[in-house]
């Protein structure tokens, strides 16, 4: 698929609709911005977080801008083929402006900056470069897409236009350093041309919305009082909403803070279980731990009473929904419930130690690695008692979860010791 084509894959009815609501985000921009005055003044006004839900929503495609993905959402075509997308939306103030498409906040303390203290300048790009590329290329693998492509809406005056271009991955080879002063490095690639800032840590790319890239301009009507079509809408009664339960797993053990070398994603390192004939364990064996604090806490996650040697195990077996929409079945097992695996186990680390972290056969899931690829945990979501969604969580989104429900954990968690004291890491396994 060329690049420049998505639009025209999209169905003819939803890109219509699309349109109908651009214009209709464009005509109350009076709301958000003054429409009488300035330079911008009849440039329409679009929130990017509204440009996200309005694609997700009308192209129905797989929305994660809620997460750290170097996609905002995975388009799937009637070809079959699957489209990482990224989307962006700025004011047409000139034909070629920079853009953020990368944060490299969490790496940058221990993967960037000191290179930049210690290194050249073309050390500093080739690393920016290169988190850049292995964030691109684990979300690739995670939602098994063919292609990707960037899908903008610049506003100029009284209209919209949507634009779209290529995704590339930086090439490496050919990085060629433009300038620096070390606070901003100004680099390209022989294709693109890029800015990284040292203070906010951010990835700059340049693209071009001249004339000829525009695929569809969006005529707009800005309305001078607003109100007057908010006047009109008629509000139905509220519906009540389906609320889906998540938890997130640790890629690492929990009560140690590190992957550990023999047991978790690394099980298949572990001893041979037999002594008479003591052969290698299956490669990519692995389990997702579950800490034992987790089925205290939510004892009902998975839909019975994991702690129970009787509940737990096949008979209670239930799907897992892969990124990629591949579907597994997976089962809580061992002392405690501390494991999350398929039978056999190399069935779910096959999916995330090869395809999707991209870790070869016998090849050690190491702590540094995950702060590398800017991960360390899974999210689950319960679609219902026998169906569970899958998916990547950036990094320390596992210690932010307990932070944030720290206390109901301890209370809760106190209630069944019955003193007051209690810290839920007592319950690690």
């Amino acid at each position: 698929m060329n690049y420049n084509y998505l639009w025209n894959y999209l169905d003819i009815k939803d890109r219509n609709n699309y349109i109908h609501f651009l214009g209709i985000f464009g005509s109350i921009s009076g709301l958000f911005k003054d429409i009488t005055e300035g330079s911008t003044a009849k440039k329409p006004y679009l929130y990017y977080r509204n440009h996200e839900q309005l694609f997700a929503r009308v192209f129905q495609v797989n929305d994660l801008t809620r997460g750290d993905s170097a996609f905002d959402a995975i388009a799937e075509l009637p070809t079959g083929q699957k489209v990482g997308v990224g989307l962006k939306t700025w004011l047409h103030t000139r034909d070629k402006t920079f853009q953020k498409v990368a944060e490299f906040n969490k790496a940058a303390p221990t993967e960037i900056d000191p290179i930049i203290a210690n290194g050249t300048a073309e050390d500093v790009i080739a690393k920016v470069s290169y988190l850049r590329n292995e964030r691109i290329l684990l979300d690739k693998r995670q939602y098994d897409t063919n292609t990707e492509i960037y899908h903008s809406i610049t506003r100029d005056n009284n209209v919209m236009n949507i634009v779209e271009s290529r995704y590339d991955l930086i090439q490496i080879d050919k990085l060629k350093l433009v300038k620096t002063n070390g606070k901003t490095y100004h680099f390209n690639d022989g294709i693109n041309n890029y800015k990284y800032y040292r203070s906010k840590s951010v990835l700059m790319k340049e693209f071009d919305a001249s004339k000829n890239k525009i695929i569809e301009s969006i005529p707009i009507t800005l309305y001078d009082d607003p109100f007057e079509l908010l006047e009109m809408i008629q509000l139905p009664k509220a519906k009540p909403v389906q609320q889906h339960e998540n938890i997130y797993l640790p890629l690492y053990s929990d009560s140690k803070g590190a992957v550990s070398l023999k047991s978790g994603f690394n099980a298949w390192n572990a001893k041979p279980k037999s002594k008479v004939n003591p052969k290698p364990r299956p490669e990519f064996e692995a389990y997702i731990p579950i800490p034992k604090w987790i089925h205290l806490v939510y004892p009902v996650f998975f839909g019975f009473n994991a702690l129970n040697k009787e509940e737990r195990g096949a008979k209670n077996s239930f799907t897992l929904h892969l990124p990629d929409g591949r579907e597994i079945t997976a089962l809580v097992t061992q002392e405690d419930g501390k494991s999350l695996q398929t039978n056999p186990q190399n069935i779910l680390g096959k999916w995330i130690l090869h395809d999707v972290l991209g870790l070869e056969a016998r090849e050690i899931l190491t702590t540094e690695k995950l702060y590398q690829l800017g991960v360390d945990s899974l999210k689950l979501t319960r679609l219902d008692n026998k169906n569970f969604k899958i998916e990547l969580a950036d990094l320390y989104t596992f210690e932010k979860w307990k932070i944030e429900n720290k206390d109901y954990i301890e209370k809760t968690l106190s209630k069944i010791k019955h003193r007051t004291n209690m810290h839920y890491r007592d319950f690690d396994n």
